[in-house]
């Protein structure tokens, strides 16, 4: 990509209270959160994540914000002083859960470089900003203007310093353009809702960019060599197996039923898709997949245990027949 020359830093250590899990690596359409995030990164010629150790990887450094969970100011402070010396003039700064994040890069370097062209260098940063609300942290800043803005929010111990600042503070004074994010590219994955929206859109085909896998010093991640040693076990067609599909099953049946339902709902795919293909289905993967996804979202716990309470108690209000008459 033609452009500044940026680096990145992604933003991984929030606490994802409403998740309840970590968010990084959440796997949502057959990949973790932050490895959907770091497909915006390719182009960056050093990548920062800050985040905990869990997150280590030989792809990027990883830092930590201080005090850790201090928040994303905190952690843009960490990332800047994480990336190696003779910084890129630019930094492109996300947020670790914004899946699409990919394809808003094309659109921050061409504000970019349309803004400098025209200020002549004067615009400090650019970001996304939809249905009116400004989405900082999918965002490509000037190193110098962050490094500045850091610095004056480290200095100012009145409000708090750098941990628990939010990101309006850091941004506050800075010359930005506004770039209208039309399509929710910047939108996040902030609940388990969430996830199952981005999953959906991802599993019926809208042409988004796909995530990058963490691979391994082979050229394969450590679960595709796996799948791949299994297919060759059982003699299989590695076509017929979807990484992300069978992912997405096993999350959904988790979420909606419980944990359990997770192997047990994947294996009954399998077997569904067995029995067809012996039929001779088009594409019996695929459908036992959707039907049991399909049923899985349609869960409804609750509700199936109040069908179950009350069949219990018609059988035992029902009254015992009278004997026969000799």
């Amino acid at each position: 990509m033609s452009g500044p020359l940026f680096d990145a830093v992604v933003l991984a250590g929030g606490r994802a209270q409403r998740l309840g899990t970590s968010k990084p690596q959440l796997v949502v359409a057959g990949a973790r959160l932050l490895d959907h995030v770091l497909t915006a990164t390719r182009d960056a010629r050093a990548t920062v994540v800050v985040g905990p150790d869990d997150l280590a990887s030989g792809a990027y450094v990883l830092t930590r914000e201080d005090p850790p969970f201090g928040g994303p100011v905190a952690g843009t402070a960490a990332g800047l002083a994480a990336l190696p010396d003779g910084a890129a003039p630019w930094v492109l700064l996300l947020a670790c859960d914004v899946p699409r994040a990919a394809e808003a890069v094309p659109l921050l370097v061409a504000a970019a470089q349309g803004s400098s062209a025209a200020d002549h260098g004067r615009i400090d940063g650019v970001h996304l900003a939809h249905d009116g609300r400004d989405q900082w942290l999918v965002g490509l800043y000037r190193r110098e203007s962050l490094d500045a803005a850091v610095a004056r929010l480290a200095d100012d111990q009145a409000q708090g310093g750098l941990a628990g600042a939010p990101v309006r503070r850091l941004v506050q004074g800075m010359e930005l353009t506004r770039v209208e994010d039309v399509d929710g590219l910047s939108t996040d994955v902030d609940t388990w809702q969430d996830a199952e929206t981005y999953a959906r859109r991802a599993r019926y085909g809208t042409g988004e960019s796909r995530p990058a896998r963490t691979f391994g010093r082979h050229g394969m991640s450590n679960l595709e060599r796996w799948v791949d040693a299994l297919v060759d076990e059982f003699d299989l067609d590695r076509e017929a197996v979807d990484i992300g599909a069978i992912l997405d099953l096993a999350r959904d049946a988790a979420h909606r039923v419980e944990r359990p339902a997770a192997p047990l709902t994947t294996f009954i795919a399998g077997y569904v898709a067995g029995l067809s293909a012996g039929e001779g289905a088009d594409h019996p993967g695929l459908d036992a997949m959707e039907r049991a996804t399909e049923l899985a979202l349609a869960w409804d716990v609750e509700a199936t245990l109040d069908e179950v309470a009350a069949e219990d108690e018609g059988a035992a209000t029902v009254e015992p027949a009278a004997p026969e008459r000799a």
